[in-house]
């Protein structure tokens, strides 16, 4: 248990739709070209986008979400859609928080406003959830989303993701406060 997670690999997880790739320093462009596309649509519910606004914050990110991995507390793939020609980056999805402890890590997920309502984000979260369970060893799974956010709440409820309650005023977005709702899933919870 002591060396549990001492890096996260981030390898490549394959699906029907989509494929989670590492982002790599090569992808900075194109993210930063499709954050401000849709940083409207981002920022209704998460606190980053209006303050990643050049090519330098994102190319940060990056080294961030790779640092996180090799230390063991967190990771980010690419969600890239499978096209006729190309895979196409249509979101991002990371673990993090982690406590090899408990074994327990949080989730966060979000699409790039083209590519919402195509089974992306679903098909994704029960790609990683697989990948942490059978591979990292973790058994608890956990997202909180804004009570307003029923397209993500849909999302994790889709991938077997159990609600557990509300957390008042979980965050301060843009100076009004958020009740969250938490889910979780377990490495043992049967999913349909």
């Amino acid at each position: 248990m002591d060396d549990f997670l001492d890096e996260i690999p981030v390898r490549t997880l394959g699906g029907a739709k989509v494929e989670l790739c590492k982002l790599v320093a090569d992808d900075a462009q194109e993210l930063y070209g499709k954050i401000a596309q849709s940083r409207d649509h981002l920022a209704e519910f998460l606190p980053w986008p209006p303050d990643c606004d050049s090519l330098e914050d994102v190319e940060s990110r990056l080294e961030t979400w790779d640092m996180q991995a090799q230390m063991g507390n967190g990771a980010c793939w690419g969600i890239f859609e499978r096209g006729a020609k190309a895979l196409e980056l249509a979101g991002c999805i990371f673990i993090g928080w982690i406590h090899p402890e408990h074994r327990s890590a949080t989730v966060s997920y979000w699409l790039f406003l083209p590519y919402v309502g195509r089974g992306l984000a679903t098909e994704a979260l029960e790609l990683l959830c697989h990948y942490c369970f059978e591979e990292l060893g973790i058994n608890r799974l956990e997202i909180t989303a804004a009570v307003e956010n029923t397209k993500s709440i849909a999302v994790a409820t889709r991938a077997g993701f159990s609600k557990e309650g509300v957390c008042r005023e979980f965050e301060c977005l843009r100076g009004k406060f958020l009740d969250h709702l938490r889910l979780s899933r377990l490495a043992g919870d049967v999913v349909t």
